[in-house]
């Protein structure tokens, strides 16, 4: 199941921002790096077992990374990136692996559901009561992480404590908490891409929480960059 969740996230993540490949070149590059050295951390850490599931996350992030850049359909919105987080770290904390076949039947009904709803979706919309919501569960989820011993929970409850401040920066601030939310965001599908990658066994994961983080990066670059327009 969390490996069928990972690809879903793959495409949605890529197809939000696949558009980003227009920003500047050198922050292009620095997203590149950051994203291949926790990609190759993943791989180098789960062994042969996870090469197969980890490909087949970076095919679907490919194709949908092309497609949200030939069609530009626009950064999402710091709502849906941090929702996007939030069911990373469903996905994070499921048990039991389902493999390549996984990663390609969640990728492939994201991409399927996408499209039906790609007419009636609607960017801008801030759901503050589901972001309440999506806080108090996070902080029980965060709660549960804390437990587990190990560097590995530490890394993991800190991202999450920084989703917890995009859903309450978003439940409280509405459109005004965007960009903190977007940053926050950032950094907590960050923490997960490198929590992934260290325990070597979600690789597919990884590759959705780059995207989820390139997407909430360049969401907020681009509020800030409105809100400084005259």
């Amino acid at each position: 199941m969390s490996d069928a969740l990972a690809g879903a996230l793959c495409v949605l993540a890529a197809l939000s921002a696949g558009s980003s490949m227009r920003m500047g070149a050198a922050r292009l590059r620095a997203w590149a790096v950051a994203g291949a050295v926790i990609v190759a951390a993943a791989c180098a850490s789960g062994g042969p077992a996870a090469i197969a599931p980890l490909a087949a996350a970076l095919l679907l992030a490919a194709f949908a990374g092309l497609a949200g850049y030939r069609f530009d359909g626009g950064a999402s919105s710091a709502s849906t990136h941090a929702l996007l987080a939030t069911i990373a770290f469903v996905a994070w904390v499921l048990p039991g692996l389902n493999g390549t076949c996984g990663v390609l039947a969640g990728g492939a009904i994201a991409a399927l559901g996408h499209l039906i709803f790609a007419r009636t979706k609607r960017e801008n919309l801030i759901l503050q009561p589901l972001h309440l919501a999506c806080a108090g569960a996070c902080a029980a989820l965060a709660y549960g992480l804390g437990a587990q011993p190990g560097a590995l929970a530490v890394v993991s409850v800190i991202a999450m404590v920084a989703l917890i401040g995009a859903h309450l920066s978003l439940a409280m601030g509405g459109a005004a908490g965007a960009p903190a939310a977007s940053l926050m965001s950032a950094a907590a599908a960050g923490g997960l891409a490198l929590a992934a990658a260290i325990d070597g066994t979600h690789g597919a994961l990884a590759v959705a929480a780059v995207g989820i983080a390139i997407g909430c990066a360049r969401s907020a670059a681009l509020v800030g960059i409105v809100r400084e327009a005259p």
